[in-house]
């Protein structure tokens, strides 16, 4: 798979947690003192040579978004990969990176080249920036916390290294094109923001309504994915059933949003589409498809017409729980990524019975 972090990243990533696990570090609501002390034990690594890292402008950044603006190879990639999906599934879809423009991708109609609107990646694996383990808010935050607790406890502390290799094992795999969601620009950061788990309450957004379900949703995948087989059910039926508390359906009043979602028949064709296979179980009857999304919690399909509003429930998970659904998530991802690299090689080849070039449709 495909990495794009920077250079030195697992092992400056483990060495740093490493250090928080041995050394101890405090945590903070605020996010500016977290990032403030986070910035401060990775100067002290890299002053010691514990960290290494020569292609970064700050030479103490160990961890960059896959998604930023300035990472041209993971939306080229990105972009590869939505051309190959557009043709193996006959959408009149083109796509094309922004490059160091502007961030994200460009969607165009294929028959003329019509300009929809830009799209941008959100990563569906948790944050994972070094300042957040100054927090509690986050999944991976807490579980560093909980090892660290159990580990203080014991006199042999020989787990520490395992506690470090999994969790930058968790975000190495999670970093890739099978970790990214895929919005509008024009709704992505509401709900982006919206469906994360650095929110503490509804009133931390002005612009939001006090009554919506905002953070329920803790990044989770699952809860995403089950947001969007909603909105198939409510364009089919043209009617909120018992989900109008969907965080989605906020956004849904944007045209873009419609347009977006509407370039998909089905729930069932946008999961085959973006390759989400592994995050969802079929449980149509008679041959009739129909997908569910995979609740990350258990491993089981979500019932049908339950409602999931309960908020918090990454933040009180069990320390097994929470490994779980770190080890769920880390390997549906890894599958999906290989499934869509799969998929750009497949449409990057040259047919050499005949000679011949495919149509080059990853550079149109």
């Amino acid at each position: 798979m495909k990495r794009y972090e920077p250079k030195n990243f697992e092992k400056n990533y483990e060495k740093y947690l490493l250090c928080l696990l041995t050394e101890g570090y405090k945590l903070y609501e605020n996010k500016d003192r977290a990032q403030k002390e986070c910035n401060k034990i990775l100067r002290k690594l890299g002053d010691s040579g514990a960290v290494v890292n020569d292609e970064s402008k700050n030479r103490y950044k160990i961890y960059n978004d896959p998604d930023k603006k300035e990472n041209v190879d993971f939306y080229n990639d990105l972009s590869d990969f939505l051309n190959a999906a557009s043709c193996e599934h006959r959408k009149d879809l083109l796509f094309k990176a922004n490059g160091l423009s502007k961030k994200g991708i460009m969607v165009y109609r294929k028959k003329d080249k019509k300009e929809y609107f830009t799209i941008q990646s959100d990563q569906l694996g948790f944050s994972a920036d070094t300042w957040i383990y100054f927090s509690t808010k986050y999944p991976l935050s807490r579980y560093l916390e909980m090892q660290k607790n159990k580990l203080d406890k014991l006199k042999n502390k020989s787990d520490i290294d395992v506690v470090a290799d999994f969790l930058t094992k968790y975000v190495y795999t999670t970093r890739t094109i099978g970790g990214s969601f895929l919005w509008p620009e024009s709704w992505y950061k509401a709900y982006n923001m919206n469906r994360g788990n650095g929110k503490n309450n509804k009133s931390d957004n002005k612009d939001n309504n006090k009554d919506n379900n905002i953070g329920y949703i803790e990044d989770r995948v699952d809860l995403t994915l089950l947001e969007i087989k909603h909105i198939y059910e409510f364009r089919k039926l043209e009617k909120l059933l018992p989900y109008g508390g969907d965080i989605l359906f906020q956004e849904y009043k944007n045209n873009d949003a419609q347009t977006w979602f509407g370039f998909f028949d089905s729930f069932e064709d946008y999961v085959d589409f973006f390759m989400f296979n592994d995050f969802v179980e079929d449980i149509g009857i008679g041959g009739k498809k129909e997908y569910m999304p995979i609740n990350i919690l258990n491993g089981e399909p979500f019932e049908k017409d339950c409602l999931y509003y309960e908020e918090d429930i990454l933040k009180n998970i069990c320390e097994k729980g929470l490994k779980d659904v770190l080890e769920r998530v880390m390997n549906m991802v890894a599958n999906r990524t290989k499934n869509m690299e799969k998929l750009i090689a497949k449409y990057n080849q040259t047919n050499d019975t005949k000679g011949e070039k495919h149509e080059n449709i990853l550079h149109e």
